[in-house]
């Protein structure tokens, strides 16, 4: 299921979440569907502890092992995302790739028929995303069921597995993300992962296909070749950006990137935001405090390379608003003011 910025608006294109999370789940807020219209896969996407799975068999001198996370939970999403049939007989062909622009040093997979990515995570990802799961499953049900816009790349899955040989003591435990592949079925002229900083955000383009280009690299061709959108498209992608980075700000998460895909053939641009697991720890706070007050000369020029999540929200948005993505006005565009323009964040960004 993947996220196009040129969608058509539905009926209920602007549903945003409050700022006020203390009235998150009142059903005039969230536009929830009754229990009665909704469809059996809404229940399980209700996590109650979670469901885990683990499976063991041996094979000669080796055991294997699999551990399934939340199984239930992500079964019930992947149904209401219309690809559960097809999960496990793509995961059975993987291949290894290169993730062009990723810095983690993870080893990535693709499965052979191109629609999904498998992610090695570290032990403090797994324990962050198992914390995370249960709001995840919630918000995403909302989206959903609620019919409010989200372009949060889907989480399909997260498991720990490995084996280990008796004869030869050898050993292996990894822990891996399966998510959409965002470009399934697609090709792009180019290819960005957005942040909305300017440091640190540029990279020598060599024309390589499937290149991933930076934040400034956009900011250099954005007033010669604009990525226009419609209006009825950024109204919907702004609603999203809102919902989703609210969301994700509300459980102290930050760091993560909108990576976009223009397909010049087809006019689209294509959308998700990823590597929404990593949250606001104290060693991220202790970083920020010594770089915004010059602590054992901490300070320096331009942006503080971390920001508190709040703080990544608003610079996030702003730059998604203002600079990356202009609108042109259409024959369905209404003159005068938005009425639902969006609050300003009142907390201020340095740089």
């Amino acid at each position: 299921m993947r996220s196009f910025a040129t969608l058509r608006p539905g009926r209920k294109v602007e549903t945003f979440m409050p700022e006020d999370t203390a009235a998150a789940d009142r059903a005039s807020t969230w536009d929830i569907v009754s229990l009665d219209e909704a469809v059996d896969t809404e229940d399980h996407m209700r996590p109650e502890g979670g469901t885990h799975l683990k499976y063991d068999f041996e094979s000669g001198a080796s055991t294997i092992f699999c551990r399934i996370f939340f199984a239930e939970e992500f079964a019930a999403l992947r149904s209401a995302c219309q690809c559960e049939d097809s999960f496990v007989e793509s995961l059975a062909r993987c291949v290894q790739f290169d993730a062009v622009g990723g810095k983690s040093g993870s080893a990535f997979l693709k499965t052979k028929d191109d629609r999904f990515i498998a992610k090695e995570i570290s032990r403090l990802e797994m324990d962050a995303l198992t914390k995370f799961a249960p709001a995840y499953f919630d918000y995403t049900r909302k989206a959903f069921y609620g019919q409010r816009p989200t372009v949060l790349a889907k989480i399909y899955g997260f498991f720990k597995i490995g084996y280990r040989n008796a004869i030869t003591g050898r050993s292996m435990r990894m822990n891996v993300l399966v998510m959409e592949n965002l470009f399934y079925e697609r090709r792009f002229s180019k290819i960005y992962d957005l942040k909305g900083s300017t440091r640190n955000r540029l990279i020598q383009a060599t024309g390589k296909v499937n290149e991933v280009l930076l934040d400034e690299n956009l900011m250099e061709i954005v007033y010669k070749h604009p990525l226009y959108l419609r209006d009825h498209s950024k109204r919907i992608l702004r609603t999203a950006l809102f919902n989703d980075t609210l969301f994700l700000s509300n459980l102290n998460v930050m760091d993560y990137s909108l990576v976009v895909g223009v397909d010049s053939e087809k006019q689209e641009l294509v959308v998700g935001i990823v590597d929404y697991i990593r949250t606001f720890t104290w060693d991220k706070k202790l970083e920020s405090w010594v770089k915004d007050s010059a602590f054992l000369g901490g300070a320096g020029k331009g942006e503080p390379t971390i920001v508190t999540p709040k703080q990544y929200k608003a610079r996030f948005r702003a730059a998604m608003e203002r600079f990356y993505f202009p609108s042109v006005p259409d024959r369905w565009t209404k003159i005068g003011p938005d009425e639902t323009q969006m609050e300003e964040d009142s907390s201020s960004v340095a740089g």
